[in-house]
């Protein structure tokens, strides 16, 4: 049986999905929100806080990436759940401020646990808070000779700074803000290919780092 005290906002692109699921989890008693990308599900937050967060990765306009960072710096408090179809397994996607992560089409057996079992987390210490996890960002402009320029707001003195960056997505690097010099970790994303694997890397600090550190596929195409 569903725990069925907790608030739940999901946030998915695919209407189908989206209301299949809602109708799933008010039957199992959750009182449930939904939204269709990460605009609309800021919206739904400032209106009632959810005690549960179930975000697709790949939207249009904000992304689940983008929206989770923000919830995360934000509003700790929220148990979050990655979803998507492009990565495999139960970890969470490096990089992704999420506490737990579902693999679509791998059954609603292993969601349903997960949501089952999130009241029971509150005090462990929540992933995505670190300063070492990025902050994701769409580039506003782009092309193959300069790479991208992307826009970045500083978690620190709140003051945002364009900064240009290579064409690669999926990369966490690391910048320091123009203004305060803070160090920030930050990433590129695009609208993903889901069939596609998608390779996430670390910043690499210096030419040793880089000779001993190899790119780790995160997931392979569902």
């Amino acid at each position: 049986m569903l725990n069925q005290k907790a608030k739940m906002l999901i946030v998915e692109d695919e209407p189908v999905t989206r209301i299949l699921l809602s109708q799933i989890f008010r039957r199992n008693g959750h009182p449930v929100k939904t939204a269709e990308d990460g605009f609309s599900a800021l919206e739904e937050i400032r209106q009632e806080m959810p005690d549960i967060l179930l975000s697709d990765l790949n939207m249009p306009g904000m992304s689940g990436f983008e929206l989770l960072s923000v919830v995360r710096r934000r509003i700790p408090g929220i148990y979050v759940i990655a979803s998507s179809g492009a990565f495999s397994g139960e970890s969470v996607p490096n990089g992704v401020a999420a506490d737990a992560f579902h693999e679509k089409a791998s059954g609603l057996g292993g969601l349903f646990e997960l949501v089952k079992t999130a009241p029971y987390h509150d005090q462990l210490v929540r992933a995505g808070t670190d300063e070492s996890v990025p902050i994701w960002v769409s580039p506003f402009e782009r092309d193959a000779a300069s790479g991208a320029e992307v826009l970045i707001t500083c978690p620190q003195c709140l003051r945002a700074f364009a900064l240009s960056v290579g064409a690669a997505d999926f990369v966490i690097r690391q910048a320091n803000c123009v203004y305060c010099e803070t160090v920030i970790h930050y990433a590129t994303v695009q609208p993903m290919n889901p069939k596609l694997p998608h390779n996430y890397h670390a910043p690499l600090k210096d030419a040793a780092s880089a000779a001993a550190e190899t790119p780790v596929a995160l997931g392979l195409a569902v």
